[in-house]
């Protein structure tokens, strides 16, 4: 997390959401050969079981890919490797491509890779795939199945993640891009329409199931939201990267484990301004939630109990107290087995062997984002999920606790006191609407929710 630019100097911003494949490695071509990013051959039973539902349609578009990926060492089926310059330094990464295929069924943003790159969006502006797109939103504009409230929200937010993503892109005349420039606003109409169409009442936005519960006894995590589970939800400055990572479309929540009961929480708490890096001797573990904003039908945002994201780490002690090893979870939403399987979290544990994409920068917490390399064309780079993890919390050890890496500006000492949140007011979602709210494209998307009622999809 962080506070505006101008109040700290951060040690470091690095991305913590994990992203793993889809799918197996397959050896497809060598190196040289442009990397591509194209869609899959045909549509998911995400939302339904129908292949051709368009809002199954509307999800290939938006997430489904096959791309190109070099390997590290870590997987020594992506030999030969040689050493480039990338973001550790010198690496080795395979000489070969290897071929992935992404269903994206998990807590990503569409339209990947979009971190300072309008490549995703492109593929879907641009032909073949624009005709079916197009065809695809404007038959679930008219479509009145029956669609129950979490898959609306899921779908929202889907939609609502595209239409920031597409609103940020720029086209130009001169450049030859008038055509790009006008289907790309014809979206943005298709989107905010459709966003508003599926949207929620109030009172069906807080019937939406709480799944960390649910998560908790499927996978026996820690139960983090318990009243009495001596895991505390906290906030130093309320701006956090993921958010702002996210457009302020979801909402991420930290939580620590002390070692023991504090004699003074606050006292235990302001601690961390100044403890830097050594948390482990004084922490069980920290935890990282992250929940969807969604959109009502009069046009205001929400907070629901819907969590995309659950990351772990626990820190196993010797007999006599010291630090041993950081055991990690991370589980992510699965969008077919929470629509499919009600009754359970919808979460999906994802193995620390798992493979990941590596960030290509500091603040990356995009999906699949490309290497800038001394040589062939930029490429996604897969590792294991806990290098990529050990990325952000600290390489070895993953002790490092994101929220207390910041130093804070002399004038200001030892910045706020560290606040301990109320786990069940969804506190930290008030000043992340609030950043939404000021932003322009809010206010662009918000002229097509303001425009009527939203249509009822029951």
């Amino acid at each position: 997390m962080r506070a505006s630019p101008s109040r700290i100097a951060r040690n470091v911003v690095l991305a913590i959401i994990v992203a793993a494949p889809d799918s197996f490695l397959q050896a497809q071509r060598q190196a040289q050969v442009s990397p591509k990013t194209v869609l899959l051959d045909a549509p998911q039973p995400i939302y339904s079981n129908d292949q051709h539902d368009p809002w199954n349609r509307i999800f290939y578009y938006l997430f489904s890919r096959r791309m190109d990926a070099h390997l590290t060492p870590e997987f020594p089926e992506g030999a030969p490797f040689r050493d480039i310059d990338g973001l550790l330094k010198s690496q080795r990464v395979s000489t070969r491509t290897f071929e992935r295929q992404e269903i994206g069924d998990r807590p990503i943003d569409p339209l990947y890779p979009s971190f300072f790159s309008d490549a995703g969006a492109r593929v879907v502006l641009s032909n073949p795939a624009y005709a079916g797109f197009r065809k695809a939103m404007q038959e679930a504009l008219q479509d009145n199945a029956s669609r129950n409230d979490v898959a609306r929200a899921l779908m929202q937010s889907d939609l609502w993640s595209a239409y920031d993503i597409l609103a940020l892109s720029r086209y130009h005349n001169e450049k030859g891009e008038n055509e790009l420039a006008k289907r790309n606003q014809e979206v943005l109409g298709l989107l905010g329409r459709l966003i508003r169409k599926i949207a929620l009442t109030p009172e069906e936005i807080r019937s939406l199931p709480d799944n960390c519960p649910a998560a908790t006894k499927e996978y026996s995590l820690p139960d983090l939201f318990g009243r009495d589970s001596g895991w505390v939800e906290v906030q130093w400055f309320p701006e956090r990267l993921h958010d702002q990572a996210a457009g302020y479309r979801r909402v991420s929540r930290v939580f620590l484990k002390p070692a023991g009961p504090p004699r003074d929480m606050q006292e235990f708490l302001n601690d961390f301004r100044s403890r830097g890096n050594e948390t482990a001797a004084v922490l069980d573990g920290a935890a990282l939630v992250i929940q969807l904003l969604v959109i009502d039908t009069q046009g205001h945002m929400m907070p629901t109990t819907i969590s995309t994201d659950v990351q772990i780490r626990l820190f196993e002690k010797t007999k006599d107290g010291g630090f041993q090893k950081t055991q990690i979870g991370v589980f992510e939403l699965n969008r077919r087995r929470f629509l499919g399987q009600p009754q359970s979290s919808g979460l999906v544990a994802e193995a620390e062997s798992e493979p990941a994409y590596l960030p290509s920068a500091g603040n990356d917490y995009t999906f699949a984002s490309k290497q800038i390399s001394n040589w062939g064309p930029p490429t996604p780079l897969v590792v294991k999920l806990r290098t990529r993890c050990a990325f952000c919390h600290g390489v070895g050890d993953l002790t490092n606790i994101m929220t207390f890496s910041m130093k804070v500006s002399p004038e200001e000492h030892l910045g706020p006191a560290v606040r301990q949140l109320n786990p069940a007011a969804h506190e930290a979602a008030d000043f992340v609407m609030s950043q939404k709210a000021n932003s322009d494209i809010w206010k662009t998307l918000h002229s097509y929710l303001a425009s009527g009622t939203a249509q009822r999809t029951e």
